[in-house]
């Protein structure tokens, strides 16, 4: 199921944990993002870094992604 987030980073696991229930606020730079796939929207925004294209990866290509990324708590 797709959903509305945002995006920031952390310098840590436990401060990005530790917005969990409020989001990141100001205290860090953020994009908010509509509809997005939050499991595979990283491996796909990875993929487009690596070789630009205006095209979707293949979900071949995208299932075979490695390293997916690790989750700062659990969803």
């Amino acid at each position: 199921m797709a959903h509305d987030i945002v995006f920031f980073l952390a310098p840590d696991d436990e401060t990005a944990a530790s917005t969990r229930l409020r989001g990141p606020g100001e205290a860090f730079q953020s994009v908010t993002c509509r509809f997005i796939e939050p499991d595979s929207a990283i491996a796909e925004w990875d993929m487009y870094f690596e070789a630009p294209s205006a095209e979707a990866p293949p979900l071949e290509q995208l299932y075979a992604w490695r390293p997916w990324p690790e989750w700062g708590t659990p969803p």
